[in-house]
């Protein structure tokens, strides 16, 4: 990098940063692997704000990110549900399931998985083994 008169090393320009590079046509790694921490936080359910917040950067560039992605065909993009409680109401009903499995009582399974009882039976007189 070029020194500045100062001593100090001269600024960067945005164009090395942007996604949109057109010296050079790449994209800088670390853009890269802050657009892929992005991605995979999505992928795990996480909010765009909480997700802006962890990595520090803004609502706005979380949101390209994502719209970028689903354009791309990128997997992590797409949610199986628009809502963290429906994917964890279905986790928790695929656990309750394999409890029973494993010869588990209601009683024991709500209180391992920290849930009533009475939806304990419910969700297991639903899947028929109730």
């Amino acid at each position: 990098m070029k020194q500045h008169r100062s001593g100090h090393r001269a600024a960067v320009p945005f164009h090395v940063y942007s996604s949109f590079n057109k010296k050079g046509g790449m994209v800088d790694r670390r853009v890269e692997r802050q657009r892929n921490r992005a991605l995979d936080m999505y992928q795990e359910l996480s909010t765009y704000e909480k997700i802006a917040e962890c990595l520090d950067i803004s609502v706005t560039t979380v949101v390209q990110y994502v719209a970028r992605a689903r354009q791309q065909g990128d997997v992590r993009a797409n949610r199986p549900f628009k809502h963290r409680g429906r994917l964890q109401a279905l986790q928790r009903r695929k656990a309750i399931r394999e409890m029973k499995a494993l010869g588990m009582s209601a009683r024991e399974i709500a209180k391992q998985l920290g849930i009533n009882v009475r939806l304990v039976q419910i969700r297991l007189k639903e899947s028929g083994n109730g």
